[in-house]
């Protein structure tokens, strides 16, 4: 391995460059020159290259030098077989995020933002939480937070080749990759700085390319010039530092999220290898890189928590010790874990699968999940994008301070590829790639204890409000429930339309949803046009296709109770994240005033009750 600056080809040979040297007297690249052997790949079974030395010494990264990995050949030359650039993984943030503002939309938008643009270039930036640092610098070493020693979990993430020479993309989807892995910051052997040394977890199924499942470390999978992708994908590698994933020893028993994820992900990496006795490993919505790298999260979670309940003497010692640091420490565990468990089983229950091989035991049969069933009780983990930006997203909430680094096709010399972000379901249709979403998130939404005491608190106050206002406003008649077998048979239809209906399009279609981490007046101003258009949808309706409506609909008591109800409704999709607050609040509102609070009269426009 060497360190040295790339300074251009020698002569005829193109794939002969000339090299200076780091001196670690004068701390930058004035050592002796040298000539290495960058060799030309040859193009793959599509006609693209892997790798190509075309770049290297004109790309502005090479001022930070090149990492060199290689062997001598038959004549003495030292061959380069893998490159890592410098900058990538120095402790020099491009820019430091505060995590609680744009920390969300970061994950969400900037990780990604314009990448076909980005050929050749790398982004490192750092979401920092609220005081975790003793300043709030935008660019330059941040060695007071991250020091040799500290280790991270790593959450792994590439995309897609385009341009002319690029691949095939199905069903408008750039599905990419995803993997767990493990970061560290080490002393630079060559320089004596603080860098980040990666390791991925690869879940690997049979490729063209020769990759093999297993535990590789950058320069192996990203950087070969054989077989990594760094020349010719983007890739975002996530280094998420939180208490929780250092090493903890309570009373004497060692425990470790990061240690044990290695583990269950080391049994799932050797499953793939062997496709389970098969011989053969292939990629399914419900197996797959991702789904089966959640797994191994899963199960390192479940069998932490096991250890845990499972122990009178750990359960003794944090009761006796519960402002030590190790109690904090897993108590912080314990509601990450918890976070976890409500992304992996989105549902509530666990697949079948995960949860018989999260207790198997030597001798037993590991299994499969091959069916359809299987893949929707763990659909956020059916496509990378998702996972990898769902997952940091439930880290960042929790205190994590998050480091990304981006590369794009480094370096960028072969101009007939592209760089494609990995996306969601649809997500090169990018408008129905965000209803998709938003629907997705609404719809499956987890409703615990506390999200349903906001909804019922939201109702109280739009009943004390709307209905005084419509009593003394003559608009509701006083209560009479007219028939009560008529009225529960009308309740399904009613929640399908006008609820269901009209709460998709005014609060999950148009509103953003609360885990896209917008500002409080980016909400309000959303919520404001959600309702305006909820109150201008009834006259409009009315006029073009409800002709029932037309006197209704336009009469200014009417509209003022829509005002309350939308704003009932945007009130309670926002503290929940679910549409189903919002859709029974409305069924519920409707409900009651159509056939207790004389509604049906007005809608056939027939003399009201004297209150």
């Amino acid at each position: 391995m060497g360190l040295g600056e790339i300074l251009g080809p020698v002569g005829e040979e193109p794939d002969h460059f000339r090299v200076r040297h780091w001196s670690p007297s004068r701390g930058d690249f004035s050592g002796p020159e040298d000539v290495v052997r960058v060799p030309q790949q040859p193009r793959d079974r599509f006609g693209r290259w892997i790798s190509t030395p075309r770049g290297f010494s004109s790309n502005p990264l090479g001022a930070q030098g090149w990492y060199l990995y290689g062997a001598p050949d038959a004549e003495g030359l030292f061959t380069v077989q893998a490159i890592r650039p410098r900058a990538l993984h120095r402790l020099h943030p491009d820019a430091v995020l505060p995590a609680a503002r744009q920390g969300i939309p970061y994950i969400l938008h900037g990780n990604w933002a314009d990448t076909p643009r980005q050929r050749g270039r790398i982004r490192r930036v750092l979401l920092e939480p609220a005081g975790s640092g003793p300043s709030r610098q935008t660019t330059g070493p941040v060695g007071e937070r991250w020091r040799p020693g500290d280790r991270a979990l790593l959450i792994h993430s590439f995309g897609g080749i385009g341009g002319p020479g690029g691949e095939r993309i199905s069903g408008f989807t750039v599905t990419g990759h995803f993997a767990f892995g493990e970061a560290r910051v080490v002393s630079d052997a060559i320089t004596g700085e603080p860098r980040f040394d990666l390791r991925y977890h690869q879940i690997y199924a049979n490729n063209p390319n020769g990759i093999v499942s297993g535990t590789q470390d950058w320069t192996a999978f990203s950087g070969d010039l054989q077989r990594g992708w760094m020349g010719s994908r983007p890739i975002s590698d996530v280094l998420i530092k939180l208490q929780p994933f250092d090493d903890l020893t309570v009373d004497g028993r060692p425990l470790s999220l990061l240690r044990e994820l290695a583990i269950q992900a080391e049994v799932l990496m050797a499953r793939y290898r062997s496709g389970d006795g098969t011989g053969v490993s292939t990629v399914t919505p419900s197996t797959s890189c991702v789904q089966d790298s959640s797994q191994a999260l899963y199960i390192a979670i479940d069998r932490l928590r096991r250890r845990a309940a499972e122990d009178p003497g750990l359960r003794r010692w944090l009761q006796l010790h519960p402002q030590d640091s190790a109690s904090r420490a897993i108590r912080q565990l314990a509601r990450l874990s918890s976070s976890l468990d409500q992304l992996l089983t989105p549902f509530g229950t666990v697949r079948s699968d995960w949860r018989h091989n999260a207790s198997v035991v030597a001798g037993e049969t590991f299994v499969r999940g091959e069916t359809g069933l299987d893949a929707l009780m763990s659909w956020r983990s059916m496509l990378p994008r998702r996972a990898h930006d769902d997952m940091a997203r439930v880290f960042l909430q929790h205190g994590a301070s998050l480091w990304f680094l981006r590369s794009n096709q480094l370096a960028g010399g072969d101009t007939t590829i592209e760089p494609l972000a990995p996306t969601l379901l649809l997500g090169q249709i990018p408008m129905l790639s965000i209803l998709l979403r938003r629907f997705s998130d609404a719809l499956f939404a987890p409703l615990g204890p506390a999200a349903l005491g906001r909804a019922l608190a939201i109702l109280a106050i739009y009943a004390a409000l709307a209905l005084p206002l419509g009593w003394r406003s003559g608009f509701l008649s006083p209560w009479r429930l007219e028939a009560f077998g008529p009225a529960l048979r009308a309740i399904p239809g009613l929640l399908l339309m006008p609820a269901l209906g009209e709460e998709l399009v005014f609060r999950v279609a148009l509103l953003p949803h609360p885990l896209e981490g917008g500002s409080l007046a980016g909400a309000v101003a959303w919520g404001v046009l959600s309702v305006g258009l909820f109150v201008l949808y009834h006259p409009l309706a009315a006029r073009c296709w409800y002709p029932p409506g037309r006197g209704l609909f336009r009469d200014g008591r009417f509209l003022m109770q829509c005002a309350l109800l939308g704003a009932a409704c945007v009130l309670a999709y926002g503290a929940t994240g679910s549409v189903w607050p919002p859709v029974l609040l409305h069924g519920l509102a409707v409900t009651l005033w159509l056939w207790g609070l004389g509604g049906r009269a007005r809608m056939q426009d027939l003399p009201q009750p004297i209150p």
